[in-house]
């Protein structure tokens, strides 16, 4: 047992005076288009507002969702301190499992997605929430990310439009 002891406080003193590993280098926005292109789909948050207004036209009978679909910002955003300033995030999740429920999800194909993230005056970063972990992009990266998922076999196509609950933990 002293044995074992001696041997633990060694390995820590000798790891004392280590420097710790570099940080790995970000992934290249080739790399993440063709990650990106590996998921069939993405369901991004519906903001608050939309969906009130959503919710709004269903109880008016007004089918065409007139009001809903002027809204400015139909998407919601994350923040993320970057650079000590708070920074909009425009979020997209693999699978409603990893999407914090109850919330409202819109399913979107890959460039649709990143076309939206396009078109957001706002956000100035993306993310998309995976299994194995966030994978993050700028909006200066963009250009290569869609042209890496075009050419990794992400489909251009729009997903028809559908509302479905995120279903991960609260």
């Amino acid at each position: 047992m002293k044995i074992a002891a001696l041997a633990v406080a060694a390995f820590v003193f000798a790891a004392c005076g280590k420097a710790p590993p570099p940080a790995p280098e970000p992934p290249t926005p080739q790399a993440v288009g063709a990650e990106l292109a590996t998921f069939p789909q993405l369901f991004v948050p519906i903001s608050s507002t939309t969906w009130a207004s959503m919710q709004e036209a269903i109880a008016a009978k007004d089918h065409t969702r007139t009001a809903a679909n002027r809204h400015p910002q139909p998407y919601a955003h994350a923040t993320l301190q970057v650079g000590g300033q708070d920074t909009a995030v425009m979020v997209a999740y693999t699978g409603v499992f990893l999407a914090p429920a109850p919330i409202p999800l819109q399913p979107m194909s890959v460039q649709q997605f990143l076309r939206a993230f396009g078109a957001d005056p706002e956000a100035s970063l993306a993310g998309v929430v995976a299994p194995k972990g966030t994978i993050y992009f700028t909006r200066e990266q963009l250009v290569d990310v869609i042209a890496a998922a075009r050419a990794a076999g992400a489909v251009a196509e729009d997903l028809p439009y559908g509302e479905v609950r995120g279903a991960g933990r609260r």
